[in-house]
């Protein structure tokens, strides 16, 4: 849908008209984050218990995210390449922006749908909030909607460089378009007022919602927003909450943090969470891995399904993978194809023995027509489907934000003359990754040090790298394999529905003071 900012009936959006509603459990089980739960259109708001539930609306949109919306946002990097047949997909991998690219426009509604998803939840609550009679897990709750509004504010501006911020659902139309330092510092000011009334706890410790908000994935927010206005001393204050806290620890074993095992672990500050709920047959929420995943392979389990092969890790980051040692890192982000290791020894020659067409669990992945390297942070082993399940990505999470970025982050900072409040030093925090990739420790790290670290350690996730070169207006990283990035193409151009309904996203935006 467009937003509609005549014609649509908000209300129409409420999360009391939802007619199927799946509901966190509160148990352990970190297989079945939504189940048991059904919320119908007979809402009654005498029933206090019941203000969770637009709450859990509010997260079921930010769960359900269309398959192009993370590949559009992390293929521009030069960490990855779009891969397959989706034409606006390669023309934007080549900085080559239309404003009818049906993925962008995608991208935008499916942003802005859940946006206004989380006025309505925060409408809910205060309709609740009477018999709830408990101010302060009202206020938490809308505090988490804030949070996560926050998040995809982030995420657009980052990618389209402007939007529009929403403040009354009944004015958007006279409102202007704000550019990308305007809405970084409307979501650092957001992120203060919520901070306080959210748990200070690790996301897996939570027992309402597990695996949900707390005040340190608003911290993580604030920290990425802080960036991207280049507010290193910003930057430092919230990742120091982060890391002071004590809550979070990197998850030890690299290769699983991506799989099963990873799930809701300490590492994690955000991830979107599926499940299917340990049955093999039936209902099951999911998000479609299948654009990851390399047709025509050859899984343990047979019946396992293949996947489309639209999203590459690069050449150039395969061979600065190469150069720098790394194994445990690269054997994760990578899957490769007889016909990649092919080309790796005619361009790069002699490659470690290590390197192989089967991943650890024995699945093989085959010659394919659209890429030569998948990407193995979203590829699910095939022994790790629960049998009866063939969907590529069955029962996996899709992290977002997590701790080692935190620490990364931090890191550069510190490099570019921020201070602390806490004992954590560069060195220390960029070692702390290193270690568990197995490397030797680094000494006087320099913000290219933390630049190429962050390149190793995030490489394929969310356009991370991309969004680094051009903070720092690397031209020349991202003018690689014929390529030629220049700066005046740094932001996606709004898609051509949304200007024709809201012609300010067309016009310039004021700069800030």
């Amino acid at each position: 849908m467009k937003i509609k900012m005549k014609s649509i009936q908000y209300k129409s959006i409420v999360l009391s008209g939802l007619i199927i509603f799946l509901a966190f459990s509160c148990s352990d089980n970190l297989d079945a984050p939504f189940e048991n739960e059904t919320f119908t259109s007979d809402v009654d708001y005498t029933i206090g218990g019941d203000m969770i539930l637009p709450l859990i609306g509010a997260y079921h949109g930010l769960y359900t995210r269309g398959w192009e919306g993370p590949l559009t946002l992390g293929f521009r990097g030069d960490d990855v390449d779009a891969a397959g047949d989706q034409v606006p997909m390669t023309e934007q991998d080549q900085y080559k922006y239309l404003p009818s690219h049906w993925n962008l426009n995608a991208v935008w509604q499916n942003h802005y749908n859940d946006i206004i998803n989380t006025f309505s939840a925060m409408d809910e609550i205060e309709k609740y909030r009477p018999a709830a009679n408990n101010d302060a897990l009202a206020d938490q709750y809308i505090a988490e909607c804030r949070t996560i509004r926050a998040y995809l504010y982030l995420s657009l501006a980052k990618a389209f460089g402007k939007l529009i911020i929403i403040d009354e659902l009944d004015n958007i139309q006279n409102t202007p378009a704000s550019n990308k330092t305007q809405v970084m510092e409307y979501i650092v000011a957001e992120m203060d007022e919520v901070i306080s009334k959210l748990p200070a706890v690790n996301p897996n410790k939570r027992s309402d919602v597990r695996g949900g908000i707390t005040r340190f994935t608003a911290y993580a927010i604030q920290t990425l927003a802080y960036q991207e206005m280049e507010d290193y001393q910003g930057v430092a204050n919230a990742a120091a909450a982060i890391i002071g806290s004590g809550e979070y620890n990197l998850f030890p074993d690299y290769y699983h943090l991506f799989k099963k095992a990873g799930k809701l672990n300490d590492e994690i500050i955000l991830e979107f969470q599926f499940s299917d709920f340990n049955q093999g047959e039936g209902d099951r929420f999911a998000h479609l891995f299948a654009p990851y995943g390399i047709g025509g392979w050859t899984p343990v389990i047979t019946g396992a399904g293949a996947g489309w092969g639209f999203y590459a890790p690069s050449m150039k980051y395969v061979t600065f993978m190469l150069d720098r040692g790394e194994s445990v890192r690269l054997e994760t982000s990578v899957v490769f194809t007889p016909d990649g290791i092919n080309q790796l020894q005619n361009e790069y020659g002699a490659i470690p023995d290590w390197i192989s067409n089967m991943n650890r669990e024995g699945d093989i992945f085959n010659n394919n027509a659209r890429l030569k390297f998948g990407s193995g942070k979203y590829i699910q082993p095939s022994t790790e489907l629960i049998p009866g399940r063939t969907s590529p990505g069955s029962n996996k999470n899709l992290i977002v934000i997590r701790y080692a970025e935190i620490l990364l982050t931090y890191a550069e900072a510190l490099t570019r003359g921020a201070s602390s409040n806490i004992s954590m030093t560069a060195d220390e925090a960029v070692n702390l990754v290193r270690a568990r990739a197995g490397l030797n420790n680094l000494s006087g790290v320099t913000t290219n040090n933390v630049l190429d670290e962050k390149f190793a350690e995030l490489g394929t996730e969310w356009g991370i790298r991309y969004y680094d070169m051009v903070r720092t207006g690397n031209e020349a990283a991202l003018s690689y394999e014929g390529r030629t990035f220049t700066m005046d193409k740094a932001y996606y151009v709004i898609p051509a529905p949304q200007v024709a309904e809201l012609p300010q996203l067309g016009e310039e935006v004021t700069p800030t003071n």
